[in-house]
């Protein structure tokens, strides 16, 4: 068998390494029913998480082996094997859970709601959960806290403090996952602060208010910002618009690319959209004709798997590989479009959506595009029937797909 040095082990966002063993279905019930077994290893030095992992795995290998229930060579020994189980059921004591008396304190909550949704949430999202704890302790200049110990008036004063710094939806965000964490302590210890009195929760931010109405690109604001992006030398922005022009894919999906993402599906070459925002966000779609070569070449090129450059050597703690691209696009923009701070790079989106929605371009007699469809190019709900979310999830066959994806053109770049 192959070695593999890093075996079992993971990180988050932050570089904190994770051991994380799949646990034997005839094993499960010791572990209260859980698939795997994830600890935090409390360290991100790579060489001091192999070792504490080789403890923790050669442990888990010891339970296991001698747990592990023997493999019967005929029909007399299974019947001989389940006669002394049985035995021992009754013989033995039932097993009892360790009992924990006191409501931990915040950092130790935080861990017990990292392993509790290990496999239930994102990394990227643990790590937010993470960074929440890192910021409050640092307003308050603490290494840790009891959770009796924090008080309304308290978080008033961090929300007040992030305020300062960052836009209004990121502290909204901050301030859910802390929430979230003292809703789980109250869950399970009865001296943790109550489910109704969660300091977190209550706290008015007006997100709704603070985000901005985007409008969108016109075909003419299109062409003129990727021949500039061109004539620029800006290849890489120039590309990235591209495909976001003839797919209405999210900045960070396109950035996120690699080479393994361009399948073909029913003889149609697709993006597959592994993950993104939403859980809606997992699609294909289909290439368009008109980009074909331009994400072929690059398929052929690329840099550490991914077509683009940038998102390959960008390293956020959210994992997201689109920040150079964002901030790129919108200080070139503001130079070639000036007046135009209503539109972003979103905004590319909103004018693929109207242009499907009116049946493409200079298409005068096709039929809109079927809403349902729009919504499943674009990674959006398709609606709230289980019909459509479980059922109906890939209906929509590549090749039809296609034609509507085709209906997206911009005469002027095709021309050049």
């Amino acid at each position: 068998m192959k070695y593999k040095p890093d075996q079992y082990i993971i990180s988050d966002s932050y570089g904190i390494y994770y051991v994380r063993i799949s646990i034997p279905v005839w094993l499960r019930n010791a572990f209260g029913g859980r698939k795997t077994l994830v600890r935090s290893l409390n360290t991100s030095d790579l060489r001091v998480a192999r070792r504490k992992r080789d403890v923790i795995a050669d442990e888990f290998h010891h339970i296991r082996q001698i747990a592990e229930p023997p493999k019967p060579d005929s029909l007399q020994d299974t019947i001989s094997f389940l006669k002394s189980v049985a035995k021992y059921a009754k013989a033995a004591p039932k097993a009892s859970a360790p009992i924990i008396y006191h409501c931990p304190s915040l950092n130790k909550m935080l861990e017990i709601y990292l392993t509790h949704n290990a496999d239930r949430l994102k990394m990227g999202t643990l790590s937010k959960t993470r960074k929440a704890v890192e910021l409050f302790l640092n307003y308050l200049r603490k290494k840790d806290v009891e959770l009796n110990d924090i008080n309304r008036t308290t978080v008033t004063g961090w929300l007040d403090h992030l305020r300062e710094t960052k836009a209004v939806q990121t502290v909204a965000n901050y301030l859910s996952a802390m929430a979230n964490i003292l809703d789980l302590a109250s869950s399970r210890y009865q001296d943790a602060p109550p489910l109704e009195s969660n300091v977190f929760r209550g706290h008015k931010l007006n997100t709704a208010q603070s985000r901005q109405s985007y409008e969108a690109f016109t075909d003419v604001e299109i062409t003129k910002l990727i021949s500039a992006f061109n004539e620029l030398g800006e290849d890489e922005l120039r590309d990235v618009t591209a495909i976001a022009a003839y797919s209405g894919m999210r900045i960070n999906e396109i950035a996120s690319l690699k080479s393994e993402n361009i399948r073909e599906v029913e003889g149609v070459l697709c993006f597959e959209v592994t993950e993104g925002k939403t859980r809606n966000a997992a699609r294909l779609v289909p290439l368009h004709s008109a980009i074909k070569t331009m994400v072929l070449e690059r398929c052929q090129k690329p840099h550490n798997g991914f077509l683009f450059y940038r998102a390959s050597v960008t390293k956020r703690e959210d994992g997201k590989r689109s920040s150079w691209h964002v901030n790129r696009f919108g200080r070139l923009k503001r130079d070639i479009l000036p007046g135009q701070e209503n539109k972003v790079f979103h905004s590319i989106r909103h004018l693929v959506a109207q242009t499907m929605d009116r049946g493409g371009v200079g298409f005068a007699e096709l039929k809109p595009v079927p809403e349902d469809r729009i919504a499943l190019l674009l990674g959006h709900s398709r609606g709230e029937t289980e019909s459509f979310k479980t059922y109906s999830k890939n209906a929509a066959s590549p090749v039809e797909l296609r034609q509507y994806i085709e209906l997206l053109r911009y005469p002027e770049i095709e021309n050049q």
